[in-house]
C-alpha cells in the first residue's frame, strides 16, 4: 500500500512495479527516473510548475557542500527524540525538493534501528527526479 491516494477519486493507491493503481483503475506511471506525477493536467497552471532544472541543480550543489548539514542534523536529532518507542515511523515530506532532508532523515532513522516508510511531494518534476535518485527507497 502506498502513502498516496488517487488525485482523481481519493481512493488508496497501490504501488506496483511500474505504476500506481487505484481500485477505480486510475493509473499513474512511475517514470524511468523513479518519480510519479500525480497532478492532473487540468490542475496545472503552467507547463512546468515549480523550480526549473537549473534552480534545482544549483540548490542541490549548494546543499551537497554541507552548508545546511547542521540544520539537517538538528532536525534528525529532534525527530529521533520524538520517536521514543515507535519502531516503524512514517515520514511524508511536503515540498521535499531534491530530497536532501528526506534522505537525511531516512538514513538517520534506518541507522537507529527504525524502518521508516517515506514519501516526498514536490511540484517540480526536476526536484523529484533528484529526490528519487537520492532516496530510491521512498515514494
Amino acid at each position: 500500500m502506498s502513502l498516496f491516494c488517487c488525485p482523481l477519486c481519493a481512493a488508496p493507491l497501490v504501488r506496483q512495479e511500474h505504476r500506481y493503481l487505484c481500485p477505480n483503475n486510475h493509473s499513474f506511471d512511475i517514470s524511468a527516473q523513479g518519480y510519479t506525477h500525480l497532478l492532473p493536467p487540468n490542475r496545472k497552471h503552467s507547463k512546468s510548475p515549480g523550480d526549473d532544472k537549473e534552480m534545482v541543480a544549483a540548490r542541490s550543489a549548494f546543499l551537497d557542500k554541507g552548508h545546511y548539514a547542521p540544520l539537517r542534523d538538528a532536525l534528525c536529532s529532534m525527530v529521533l527524540h520524538g520517536l521514543a518507542g515507535r519502531a516503524a515511523p512514517v515520514l511524508v515530506d511536503s515540498g521535499c525538493g531534491e530530497g536532501y532532508y528526506t534522505a537525511g532523515l531516512y538514513q538517520t532513522l534506518s541507522q537507529s534501528g527504525h524502518t521508516p516508510q517515506v514519501a516526498g511531494v514536490d511540484i517540480s518534476k526536476f526536484a523529484l527526479r533528484r529526490a528519487a535518485r537520492r532516496l530510491p527507497q521512498g515514494e
